[in-house]
């Protein structure tokens, strides 16, 4: 009974923790936090002046539909609420056709009030209308019981839908939520910081193979880490994905360098992506190490050579700095020096190749790991000579 007490008791502290933040960021400036906020107060006046011109100029019976369609044509893009507020409208019409041809056809009794929610459910169920499809069932339940199916109902419930759909739309357009190039800007240079983290980290664990630093870079939770970047930038790019569709529709759009900002964040967050790959597949070859005697091993059981790896290191630092120097999303701001930096490392990978293959006589089987972290390393610089040949912004 203590535990359930102190758990329900941490539960709400941590959303008070939650709400008290969010309300200070949203005070605090633009951002997601204030467009919340505003959202909700939008949905608050929306509902009201709904309700307020349904109950004026429409039966009683049927006034409660316009605060809910309201609330529900109010989401966080004016693209979605536009979409999904011709979609409602269309699930609205359907379930009323529905209501009104088992009213005026054979009329309400129990066995076709289950023949109509068959037919409106499977209709639900062919996905035509997105999310909005379950309200097909649910207006023609409330057309068929409330009103029996006759148009002297569903004309008003129609008409009340609509005034809720208008004023909700009304307040979305009165206040547009503003957009956030800069903020989805932050979010993928902190995941380009990051990926430059590893590297550098990973070039640290190479460096260790040598013995030249602590045993504690080599237990390094790589999996868990590169996992983390892979989250991180899941974020990122649904951040992304929502600015791309708040700049649709939006009255308030600078559409022009919004849409250029955000195509190059999203190039971005494809190739952070795709380093992390390579960094994992790095980081599994630089902390494989054989379970089996020496005597018995299989030709491809070694694991990277201590001269190999300090060797390699420098090639990860080189990469990791023209990384740094590529400063995506906003593009190198010394593309000569970036060249040269590229270049470099290319050289750098030439030597360790050269120097690999000459060893591989006597070391048959160290080639196999040597050669994937080569290609992985090749492939990052790959990556940020495709990055750096983008327009920057």
């Amino acid at each position: 009974m203590a535990e359930s007490k102190s758990g329900a008791g941490a539960w709400c502290r941590n959303r008070w923790h939650a709400a008290r933040t969010s309300l200070t960021d949203a005070l605090r400036g633009p951002g997601e936090a204030r467009d919340g906020l505003l959202l909700q107060a939008k949905g608050a006046a929306a509902a009201t002046v709904a309700w307020c011109l349904s109950s004026w100029l429409l039966p009683a019976n049927v006034t409660a539909f316009a605060p809910f369609t309201a609330l529900l044509a109010l989401q966080s893009t004016v693209y979605r609420s536009m979409w999904d507020s011709a979609q409602y409208l269309a699930a609205m019409a359907i379930g009323t056709a529905v209501a009104a041809g088992f009213g005026s056809t054979v009329g309400v009794h129990a066995w076709t009030l289950g023949v109509l929610a068959l037919v409106a459910l499977v209709v639900a169920r062919l996905h035509l209308l997105g999310g909005q499809g379950t309200q097909v069932p649910v207006v023609a339940l409330f057309a068929f019981v409330g009103g029996g199916g006759r148009i002297d109902y569903i004309g008003p419930l129609v008409a009340s839908a609509t005034i809720g759909v208008c004023c909700g739309l009304a307040a979305h357009f009165a206040f547009a939520p503003s957009p956030h190039t800069a903020t989805a800007r932050q979010k993928v240079e902190g995941l380009t910081a990051r990926a430059q983290t590893l590297l550098r980290d990973l070039a640290r664990t190479a460096e260790a193979k040598t013995g030249g630093e602590d045993e504690d870079v080599r237990e390094e939770d790589w999996p868990r880490r590169c996992e983390e970047l892979a989250a991180q930038a899941a974020r990122a790019r649904a951040a992304l994905d929502r600015e791309q569709e708040n700049a649709r529709l939006n009255p308030r759009r600078p559409w022009d360098s919004a849409q250029e900002s955000l195509r190059r964040c999203h190039e971005t967050v494809g190739m952070i992506e795709r380093v992390g790959t390579h960094v994992r597949s790095i980081a599994r070859a630089l902390t494989y190490e054989p379970r089996s005697p020496s005597e018995s091993r299989r030709p491809f059981e070694a694991s990277v050579s201590a001269d190999f790896a300090a060797s390699y290191a420098d090639l990860l630092h080189a990469t990791a700095e023209g990384l740094e120097l590529l400063a995506p999303p906003r593009g190198p701001d010394d593309p000569d020096r970036l060249r040269r930096r590229v270049e470099d490392a290319e050289r750098r990978y030439a030597e360790v190749t050269a120097t690999a293959r000459s060893d591989r006589p006597g070391r048959e089987g160290e080639w196999p790991v040597h050669g994937t972290v080569l290609v992985e390393a090749a492939r990052i610089l790959e990556e940020i000579k495709h990055t750096a040949d983008l327009a920057p912004l």
